[in-house]
C-alpha cells in the first residue's frame, strides 16, 4: 500500500488531496500545527497519521516522512488582509525556509518524489502571454507582497533542489466546486483556464503521482 507525507492539509486544498488518496487506498501521514481543523472522519481514519508540530521542526518533519514513498504538498500563505499588513513589517519567507527543511530530509532519507502546490506568481519559460495572468499576479506582487515573495522563493527552493522529482502544480485561482475534467498546460498556451475546482486539483496531485507526466515542470493546472 502506497504511503505519503501531506504537507497542508488542514488547508482546504490539503483536506482534497488527503481525501482523494484515501479514496485510492493510500496510507498518509499529516504534519499540522493545528490537527483540529481536520474533519472528524479524516482524524479518525485508520490510514491516517497525524503529527502535531510545525515546519521549525526538524525532528517532526523527519519523523513525518519516515517510510513514505513521495512528498504532497499544499502549503501556501494566506492571501487576506492579516498578510497584508504581516507583509509591512516582515519580509521572511518562511513557507520557502519550511520547503528548504523538508527538501534536506527527503534527500537524507532518500525520498525523490515531491508533487508541491504553486501558484502563476511561479515564471516559467514555457509560459506565454495572459493580461488576466499578469493583473492577477501584479495584483498579488503590489497588496500581498510578503506573500507573492515567499510563493517565489517556493518555486526557486524546489527547483534547486538536486535529487529530487519535483513537480509544482501551479494555480491561478482556486475554487469549491464540484470539479470534473482537470487539465494542466502552459499560460497563454493550450487554452488553459484560470479557475481550477479544489478537487480538481486533487485528482490531478494523485494522478501525477501515479503516472509522473510532468517530472521537473511547472504546468498550470485547471478544471475545465
Amino acid at each position: 500500500m502506497p504511503h505519503i507525507a501531506v504537507f497542508g492539509g488542514t488547508g482546504a486544498s490539503g483536506q482534497c488531496i488527503i481525501e482523494e488518496a484515501l479514496s485510492r487506498n493510500y496510507t498518509v501521514t499529516i504534519l499540522a500545527r493545528n490537527p483540529s481543523k481536520l474533519p472528524e472522519h479524516i482524524l479518525s481514519s485508520p490510514s491516517i497519521t497525524i503529527i502535531e508540530s510545525s515546519l521549525s521542526d526538524h525532528a517532526a518533519i523527519s519523523q513525518a516522512l519516515d517510510n513514505a514513498d513521495a512528498v504532497l504538498s499544499a502549503l501556501g500563505p494566506s492571501l487576506n488582509v492579516k498578510t497584508a499588513v504581516n507583509g509591512l513589517t516582515h519580509h521572511d519567507t518562511p513557507l520557502a525556509n519550511g520547503y528548504k527543511t523538508i527538501l534536506q530530509v527527503m534527500n537524507d532519507k532518500g525520498i525523490k518524489r515531491l508533487i508541491a502546490l504553486g501558484t502563476i506568481s511561479m515564471d516559467d519559460e514555457d509560459d506565454g502571454h495572459s493580461l488576466i495572468a499578469w493583473s492577477m499576479v501584479s495584483a498579488v506582487w503590489v497588496f500581498l507582497h510578503s506573500a507573492w515573495k515567499d510563493v517565489v522563493e517556493i518555486g526557486k527552493v524546489i527547483q534547486a533542489s538536486a535529487g529530487i522529482d519535483w513537480t509544482i502544480a501551479r494555480v491561478a485561482k482556486l475554487t469549491n466546486g464540484k470539479g470534473g475534467d482537470v487539465r494542466a498546460g502552459y499560460i497563454g498556451k493550450d487554452k488553459s483556464g484560470i479557475f481550477v475546482a479544489r478537487k480538481d486539483l486533487a485528482k490531478w496531485f494523485l494522478d501525477e503521482l501515479e503516472q509522473s507526466n510532468w517530472i521537473k515542470k511547472m504546468p498550470i493546472v485547471y478544471s475545465k
